[in-house]
C-alpha cells in the first residue's frame, strides 16, 4: 500500500467503530494531528514501529488484523509483490489458463474447496463444495447481476441464505462473528479499493442482509479472539463435524488467491463426503470474474 491508501485503511477502521479522528487519538495515545496527517497520506507523518502499535492497539484489531495491518503499513505496492519476469524466460502471466488450471486441480478433491481473492468473493468451487454448501437457487441465479453476488458473506447472511439452517441455533452466533472476523481480516488490505466500500456497503443493506449489522457491531467490540483457540473435539455422530483450512494459493498481478478447504473432523463427516463424491464426482464451477476490472 502507498501512505494514500493506508490513510485510507486507518480512516475505515476507525469509522467502524463509529470513532471520530480525536477519540482514535485519545484512545492510542497519540496527537490528533498526527492521526490526521496518517488518514490524508502526508509523508511527514514517519510511520514507526512504536507508531504503529499504538494504531492497533487503539484500533482494538485481533492478533491476526493486527498481521496484516503490519503488511499494508510496509508500504509495498501489490504489483511489486510478483516476482518480474526475466527477458530470458519471456513468460507473461495468463489469468485464464491459470483460473482453468487450478480449476482442474480442485476438481478432483474428495472435500468442499472453494477459490476465493482477498475481497472474499468466490471464484471456484468444486462439486463436492456446491453439493455440500446447497446454495439456494435465488443467489445463484442472481449472482452475475447484484453487487456481493459471489461474495462469501452474502451465502452466509443474505435473507435467502441457508447457511443458518445447518448450524444449531447455540452455535450460529458464534459461528456469525467467526465469518465476520474472517472477512474483516482478510479484506484488510484493499480496504482503499472502491469496490470494497461498495460491497461493505451492500451487506450493511438491511432488507438483504437483516442481521449483518448487528454481528459486525457486536464482532468490532468482542474480545473473544476465536482464532486463537484450539479446536474443539466434535461430536463422533456428527455428521457435520469439519475445520476450515485456508492456504494462499498465488500471489497474482491481479491480487492474491487463497484455496479454502473443509476436512471431516470424524468418520461419519468423511463417509459424508464420499456420499457426496459418489453422487455428484469430480468436475468444478467458475463464479466469479478473474481478474475483475472493479478491483483493480
Amino acid at each position: 500500500m502507498n501512505r494514500l491508501e493506508f490513510g485510507i485503511l486507518v480512516a475505515s477502521l476507525r469509522e467502524d467503530m463509529r470513532w471520530t479522528q480525536l477519540e482514535l487519538a485519545e484512545k492510542s495515545g497519540m496527537d490528533v494531528s498526527v492521526i490526521s496527517n496518517i488518514e490524508r497520506g502526508a509523508r511527514r507523518t514517519l510511520l514507526k514501529d512504536n507508531l504503529l502499535l499504538k494504531l492497533v492497539d487503539g484500533l482494538q484489531l485481533t492478533t491476526m488484523e493486527r498481521q496484516e495491518f503490519m503488511f499494508a503499513a510496509s508500504g509495498v505496492k501489490e504489483s511489486d509483490m510478483v516476482r518480474k519476469e526475466t527477458q530470458r524466460s519471456k513468460k507473461q502471466f495468463d489469468p485464464g489458463f491459470f483460473l482453468k488450471e487450478q480449476a482442474e486441480y480442485i476438481g478432483c478433491i474428495a472435500v468442499p474447496v472453494l477459490v476465493t481473492d482477498s475481497f472474499c468473493d468466490v471464484l471456484l468451487a468444486n462439486n463436492c463444495a456446491l453439493e455440500y454448501y446447497n446454495t439456494p437457487d435465488a443467489l445463484s441465479k442472481e449472482a452475475n447481476n447484484v453487487t456481493a453476488g459471489f461474495n462469501m458473506m452474502r451465502y452466509v447472511f443474505h435473507s435467502d441464505a441457508t447457511y443458518p439452517d445447518r448450524i444449531k441455533d447455540d452455535k450460529w452466533e458464534m459461528q456469525a462473528l467467526i465469518n465476520l472476523r474472517y472477512f474483516r481480516r482478510r479484506t484488510m488490505r484493499v480496504r482503499s479499493k472502491p469496490y470494497f466500500s461498495i460491497l461493505l456497503k451492500e451487506l450493511h443493506n438491511n432488507k438483504n442482509y437483516p442481521s449483518f449489522e448487528r454481528y459486525w457491531r457486536k464482532m468490532l467490540f468482542e474480545s473473544f479472539d476465536y482464532y486463537s483457540t484450539p479446536i474443539e473435539k466434535p461430536d463422533s455422530d456428527n455428521d457435520n463435524a469439519v475445520v476450515g483450512l485456508e492456504s494462499q494459493l498465488a500471489v497474482t498481478p491481479y491480487g492474491e488467491l487463497y484455496l479454502q478447504q473443509l476436512l471431516p473432523m470424524n468418520k461419519k463427516t468423511h463417509k459424508r463426503f464420499g456420499e457426496i463424491m459418489n453422487k455428484v464426482g469430480e468436475g468444478y464451477l467458475q463464479l466469479a470474474p478473474f481478474p475483475d476490472k472493479r478491483k483493480q
